[in-house]
């Protein structure tokens, strides 16, 4: 009798600090913190090429207008601030490019028919950027800020002969949007959107949305 008494009291015990040691680990594994979500370091300074295709819209005094389309090549550099999945920075870039259009016209006082030629051989701009990261190393960034332009109007009678050659330095704003994929701890490669539009220059005012990608090393 007392045997079974005995038996029957540690059979109680072992349920008991099994249910003990059960319940244990369950508040153990509920108390674990979840594990950090790793973001990528997009922070500091940046350089890099780019390329890409521009056309635009170049309206003259008097209604002649064109639409000059080509090509475009250069480089930027900026620097980048990260807070959590938000990305900010500032940016500043150059491109050669030659992007024109020629139209026929009457030229002058006189009115002799020839053509007119309008190009963009330089764009420019110093813009504000401002991203969230879809994912650690994809950001989705919009930008804005002022845009500069050289563009070059040559005037051409039906005989060949130069009327006029005008230079100006264009200014005016520039905004657009992209995306940006870190390929590498230190490379990222992009894609993105720029829209400039001018002022009045050389009687004409002109605008030009461009295409472009690039290639980028972090230091």
């Amino acid at each position: 009798m007392r045997t079974g008494l005995w038996y029957s009291t540690g059979l109680l015990a072992s349920i008991a600090a099994g249910a003990g040691c059960a319940a244990a680990a369950d508040l153990a594994v509920k108390a674990r913190p979840p594990a950090p979500v790793y973001l990528s370091d997009w922070a500091g300074f940046y350089i890099g090429i780019n390329g890409g295709y521009g056309w635009g819209h170049t309206s003259f005094t008097g209604g002649l207008t064109e639409e000059p389309r080509g090509g475009l090549f250069g480089g930027h550099a900026g620097y980048n601030w990260q807070y959590g999945q938000v990305v900010a920075g500032v940016e500043v870039d150059f491109d050669g490019a030659d992007i024109k259009a020629t139209a026929p016209a009457l030229i002058g006082a006189n009115r002799i028919r020839g053509t007119v030629e309008t190009k963009f051989d330089e764009l420019a701009t110093a813009r504000a950027r401002l991203g969230y990261l879809v994912l650690p190393n994809l950001l989705a960034y919009g930008t804005a800020g002022p845009g500069w332009g050289h563009s070059e109007v040559h005037a051409t009678l039906f005989d060949g002969t130069t009327f006029s050659d005008t230079g100006a330095t264009n200014f005016g704003w520039t905004a657009g949007a992209g995306l940006e994929y870190k390929i590498w701890p230190q490379f990222t490669v992009r894609a993105e959107y720029l829209h400039y539009d001018f002022a009045k220059e050389n009687n004409a005012t002109s605008r030009i949305d461009a295409v472009r990608g690039g290639l980028s090393y972090k230091f």
